[in-house]
């Protein structure tokens, strides 16, 4: 009997779904083993890296290191005891597609970014104008501290360019003047204004007072005009402003001593000054006969009186009690004033009220012994551009810095004679008979010409009648007025307190040159000779 083959056996069903389980399982393997590979290929290979503007890799940055993520280390599965070693997955495996396919070691990389896209970074602030600043360090300045570094006081140079100029002396101006006379004198001399003189006599008759302006000394155009057309209608009065000391009582004494204005004139009882008595006597005396009920009992002046004063924006002239007192004159009806001026804000120092106030008007036999309350200069404003040279002014400025030096003493404007007489009534006697002494050499070294018998103020150098110290100090003691040096020089120190009395260290010389500059102790009363005579009489106790 042949044997029989043997018969393969029949797998059981659990076998069967075994075999199908390892089949899956090694199809699915097969497949990942060649996912793997191709991202070895394929992934692990750098990206370039990211530029700048510049085409310059970014520091820090690069496309490997972005996606790099730190791996993680795989879990150590727990050991079954009971394990039989046939493992049921724990998810479905298939083709791709099928199931989610396990999380990769490495991860998915990130999406690549295109250079340029990256978030640019943050601009340091730059100092204005390009400059760079310093590490302001771990100190820095608060706000208190900025404002006390703005506010603070800042130094100025005290260099000036006045500084690089050579400093000009005397003898060079007086050459550079020399020689620009002649052709400043063909530019405008006085004579060419010699047409206009009329329409200003005009202009002053008809109520205005003319004040001129312009570059250059304006003295030789209006003493001509002076001369040649206000002299031939009345008294003229010349004033220098720029004289030094002078002052609007030096002006109202010189008028009262020229003119011989009567000091019987009542005045206002307003009046609280000797400045403001004297200036309302002569404006009664100029008023027009008509305006006086009896001119026999109030005399008045026989002609009008004009007023020449060079610069009038003077220090001395534009202060308030100097404008009051011109411009009270100025209000009279027969007194004009012609004057000049070469500082450019001079007009700001007139009111409207004082350029545009008419003088006063009286009708026949009113005048009641009281002005009218308004007062002004109504002046006309006329341009006189001469281009002339201001020696004469300059001389004076130069001149002012050499008076009231040491040598002498007093104020620069003297004393009134109604001051005089206020002073006289509050002295010993023995210091009024000393003042009566000094007046009568004083009268008897007056000089014949009638320049010098006006009140001389305080100068550098004293006048011809000035008295000598010492001859006047033995006169004292021999009449018994003062013995011993210490009372004759108390006498004279009140005296000269008060600006009755001053002196000099030089005198100057008479009309023929006689005794010029003489040195010593020179004294005089800074009185004119009218008002030296009247004081006198009114000394007649005094022996």
């Amino acid at each position: 009997m042949a044997p029989r083959s043997k018969r393969p056996r029949t797998a059981t069903p659990e076998e069967e779904e075994e075999e199908k389980v390892e089949e899956r399982q090694q199809g699915a393997s097969h497949l990942v083993s060649f996912l793997t590979g191709f991202a070895d290929h394929h992934v692990d290979d750098e990206l370039p890296p990211l530029l700048d503007n510049n085409g310059d890799a970014i520091d820090g940055f690069s496309a490997s290191d972005e996606d790099e993520e730190p791996e993680e280390e795989p879990e150590e599965a727990e050991v079954d005891p009971d394990d039989d070693g046939v493992h049921t997955p724990s998810r479905k495996t298939g083709l791709v597609g099928a199931a989610t396919p396990s999380r990769s070691t490495r991860g998915t990389p990130k999406k690549r970014k295109a250079p340029g896209s990256a978030t640019p970074r943050k601009t340091p602030k730059r100092p204005a104008n390009g400059e760079e600043t310093a590490d302001e360090g771990i100190i820095r300045k608060s706000t208190a501290d900025a404002y006390f570094s703005l506010m603070k006081a800042s130094r100025t140079s005290g260099n000036s360019y006045s500084l690089l100029a050579e400093p000009l002396s005397a003898r060079a101006y007086e050459k550079y003047i020399a020689e620009s006379s002649a052709v400043r004198g063909r530019i405008s001399p006085p004579e060419a204004q010699r047409g206009r003189f009329r329409t200003w006599s005009k202009e002053l008759e008809a109520g205005f007072n003319l004040l001129f302006y312009g570059f250059g000394s304006k003295r030789p155009t209006l003493n001509l005009f002076a001369q040649e057309e206000l002299a031939k209608k009345g008294h003229v009065v010349v004033i220098n402003g720029t004289f030094p000391g002078l002052g609007v009582r030096d002006i109202v004494s010189e008028i009262e001593d020229r003119l011989g204005v009567p000091q019987a004139i009542s005045v206002p009882p307003s009046c609280s000054t000797p400045l403001e008595r004297a200036a309302h006597r002569i404006y009664a005396h100029f008023l027009p006969p008509s305006a006086i009920s009896d001119p026999s009992e109030w005399p008045t002046a026989n002609a009008a009186l004009y007023l020449v004063i060079h610069n009038i924006d003077a220090p001395a002239l534009r202060s308030p009690k100097s404008l009051a007192i011109l411009s009270l004159l100025a209000s009279c009806p027969r007194i004009h004033l012609v004057a000049s001026y070469d500082h450019v804000h001079t007009p700001l120092i007139f009111s409207s009220s004082l350029s545009n106030t008419p003088p006063h008007h009286y009708a026949p036999g009113s005048w009641s012994g009281t002005p009218l309350s308004s007062r002004g200069f109504y002046w006309v404003n006329h341009s006189l551009t001469t281009f002339a040279p201001y020696d004469l002014e300059l001389s004076y400025l130069r001149m002012s810095a050499q008076t009231l030096t040491p040598s002498t003493s007093g104020p620069a404007g003297g004393v009134s004679e109604e001051g005089t007489l206020q002073i006289l009534k509050s002295v010993p006697y023995l210091s009024a008979r000393l003042l009566k002494l000094l007046f009568t050499l004083q009268l008897s070294r007056l000089p014949a010409n009638s320049k010098w018998h006006v009140a001389y103020p305080a100068s550098a150098s004293a006048p011809p009648f000035a008295v000598d110290g010492n001859l006047l100090k033995k006169l004292a003691k021999d009449k018994w007025i003062a013995g011993e040096g210490e009372r004759f020089e108390a006498f004279l120190g009140e005296y000269r307190d008060h600006g009755l009395v001053v002196e000099a260290a030089q005198a100057r010389g008479g009309e023929d040159g006689e005794g010029e500059g003489r040195e010593g102790r020179w004294l005089w009363v800074p009185l004119g000779k009218a008002a030296v005579e009247r004081v006198l009489e009114s000394m007649v106790g005094v022996e």
